[in-house]
């Protein structure tokens, strides 16, 4: 079978997607070897499920500025770009993850003696960067991310998004629409699986509420702290787990005990790796999708709400452009995006009615989570890779 080179600026732990595209490669006989990030205290290398894996470290941990981002991202491509020149052709073919667009470029001299190339675009560049720094539309940055965006879709052999929506954007942007495939971010079933029945609950026991990954302003969890506050008379038995890390935690922790939440929200220490999770919210009433609104999170389909449905747990969610084309209101529960007042009211109408919370979990595993589920989906990704190096 082939030798697969990947890589990711991203910690290959702590992202699921990445993983469950290399772990699929290694299932069909594939050799993989992944390029990544390493934190703080991990070895240099190691092998995980079979794939095994380069660690570089950054020039920063956490990077706050764009310019920050643009050299640490450059150190990246450096790395990429060494190990593939001094092998050129040792590999069969080469998978490279945005962010951001431009490392596809790493790749040049196996590419130039025809070693296949997949770009994976988990994220579009230029909505983050106007999401993130505030910036307008015509901003040169912004009007830069297009630009290599195009370049890197363009230059590879094949793109991978998450959504069609994504592959729209992406072809009215001048990637050709033919060499663009959905892989859809779908959790991975092994962990994930359905809960089944769950016996009664006590008469005492809380209503729990449930949040996990990244801890970031656009993902809305000082809006969900507020509904708590909001919601906490008519719920009195009322428990809210985050669990996950990121740069909002420091601000999420001084909020909740302003608000006077300590004995209502639970935080996890950090990051709980993905094989953690569903024994952590197995219990849970209900899971929440608190995203603010922007060109961002509108054309998200968050996997922690396709976690959630897969494992039978009603959501609260905003009717953002995209979970709306896959969740209606009887699959889902909706709020008005970044308005504390209708979450809460979400929260007490299902906190009232567990009719209505079970027909929610059953509809959406019906119409969602039968339908769509990675053991099936990833033959999409294993198909083309298998069609690009010519198997």
């Amino acid at each position: 079978m082939a030798c697969v080179f990947m890589a990711a600026y991203t910690n290959y732990r702590r992202d699921p997607r990445v993983k469950r595209e290399a772990e699929a490669l290694v299932e069909r006989g594939h050799h993989v070897v992944f390029l990544a990030r390493r934190q703080h205290g991990e070895p240099h290398r190691e092998t995980i499920a079979g794939v095994d894996i380069i660690k570089t470290i950054g020039l920063k941990n956490k990077c706050t500025s764009f310019l920050e981002y643009m050299i640490d991202y450059l150190v990246f491509f450096l790395m990429i770009f060494a190990h593939l020149s001094l092998r050129p052709l040792r590999y069969q073919l080469i998978h490279i993850n945005n962010m951001p667009d431009f490392l596809v470029f790493a790749t040049c001299l196996p590419r130039l003696l025809g070693v296949p190339v997949i770009h994976d675009v988990h994220d579009l560049m230029p909505e983050l960067y106007l999401e993130k720094f505030s910036s307008g539309e015509q901003h040169w940055i912004v009007r830069a991310l297009k630009l290599q965006e195009r370049w890197a879709g363009k230059f590879a052999s094949a793109v991978i998004t998450v959504e069609d929506r994504l592959k729209d954007i992406l072809s009215a942007r001048g990637i050709p629409r033919e060499k663009i495939h959905i892989l859809m971010n779908l959790p991975d079933d092994r962990i994930f699986a359905a809960r089944g029945q769950l016996p009664a609950k006590p008469e005492n026991a809380p209503f729990v509420m449930v949040y996990h990954g990244t801890l970031a302003r656009r993902l809305g969890l000082d809006i969900a702290l507020e509904a708590v506050s909001k919601a906490q008379d008519a719920i009195p038995r009322m428990e809210l787990r985050i669990i996950g890390a990121g740069e909002e935690r420091e601000h999420l922790l001084a909020l909740s005990d302003r608000l006077g939440l300590q004995d209502t929200v639970k935080f996890s220490d950090g990051f709980v790796p993905v094989e953690k999770i569903p024994s952590m919210i197995h219990d849970a009433d209900v899971g929440l999708i608190p995203l603010r609104i922007s060109s961002g999170t509108d054309i998200m389909l968050p996997t922690k709400l396709l976690e959630y449905v897969t494992m039978g747990i009603p959501c609260i969610v905003p009717e953002t452009g995209t979970i709306s084309r896959y969740f209606d209101e009887e699959m889902v529960q909706f709020f008005a995006a970044e308005n504390a007042g209708s979450l809460a009211e979400a929260m007490i109408t299902l906190y009232r009615d567990a009719g209505k919370r079970s027909a929610l979990s059953r509809n959406a595993t019906e119409r969602f989570a039968k339908v769509y589920h990675w053991s099936a989906h990833k033959k999409v990704y294993t198909d083309l890779v298998e069609r690009l190096i010519g198997q």
